[in-house]
């Protein structure tokens, strides 16, 4: 496994229950392109799975997969594995692998891969090496699919709640802002508080970069590896399959 920052190493513990509301929003949409992957083509990856909200809805939408759950992420990898261990049907079937994306150990051939919340981990000299690797990796019908959150241009982003919600006693608020921090890249400044009542529990106050890619960018890095964009589902969704483009 190569060396590893950890930009979840202490807001983890928080990631998995305040990402559920993106998913169970798109989990429609990102099921219809899942179903439009070709059958026993090769696993179908998950990269950047994780808690495995991901890789659960890709196993329950294609009951026959094979999946390749990669979470390099520590705390989040434990929850992903606990998740697929305690789950009788996912257990077969789910592989977990802790490497990042461009070290994991792809198979030859893939039968697609979902990178939901994951390009702007990757500089743009790290994307061109991914999508000459998956160029070669993706099975006749099979895509890239991901999502492109905003910012797609570094600008300022006000703090604003992301999320909240109540488990026993206590209360989690994420709040999330960023500014811009180059001509391709925004900081995100993050802020997780837990209340118990009018007590405050704790709050960790945590910051990443991220890699801003535009609709045209991603086309543009993308096409000299023979790879297609296409839209799927509303555009405030921000998804899109990256194919092979048809000889």
């Amino acid at each position: 496994m190569s060396e590893y920052h950890d930009p979840y190493d202490r807001s983890g513990q928080f990631l998995d229950i305040m990402i559920a509301g993106w998913w169970e929003h798109h989990a429609t949409t990102v099921a219809d392109a899942l179903r439009e992957l070709p059958a026993d083509a090769g696993p179908v990856v998950d990269a950047g799975a994780g808690g495995g909200l991901g890789t659960r809805l890709i196993a329950r939408t294609l009951p026959a997969a094979h999946v390749l759950a990669i979470e390099p992420s520590l705390p989040l990898r434990s929850v992903l594995l606990s998740r697929v261990a305690e789950d009788p049907d996912l257990r077969p079937r789910v592989t977990v692998d802790g490497d990042d994306l461009l070290s994991a150990r792809l198979p030859d051939r893939i039968g697609g891969l979902v990178a939901a919340n994951l390009i702007g981990h990757f500089s743009p000299y790290e994307r061109d090496r991914l999508w000459e690797d998956l160029a070669t990796r993706l099975a006749p019908g099979a895509f890239v699919l991901l999502n492109l959150p905003e910012p797609v241009e570094p600008e300022h982003v006000g703090r604003t709640r992301m999320s909240e919600l109540r488990i026993g006693e206590r209360s989690y608020t994420g709040w999330a802002g960023a500014e811009p921090a180059g001509t391709e890249q925004v900081s995100w400044h993050m802020t997780y508080e837990v209340h118990e009542g009018d007590r405050l529990i704790s709050r960790d106050e945590v910051s990443y970069a991220w890699w801003t890619v535009s609709e045209k960018a991603l086309r543009a890095e993308a096409a000299p590896h023979g790879l297609l964009v296409v839209p799927h589902g509303p555009a405030a969704a921000g998804l899109f399959k990256v194919l092979r483009e048809e000889k």
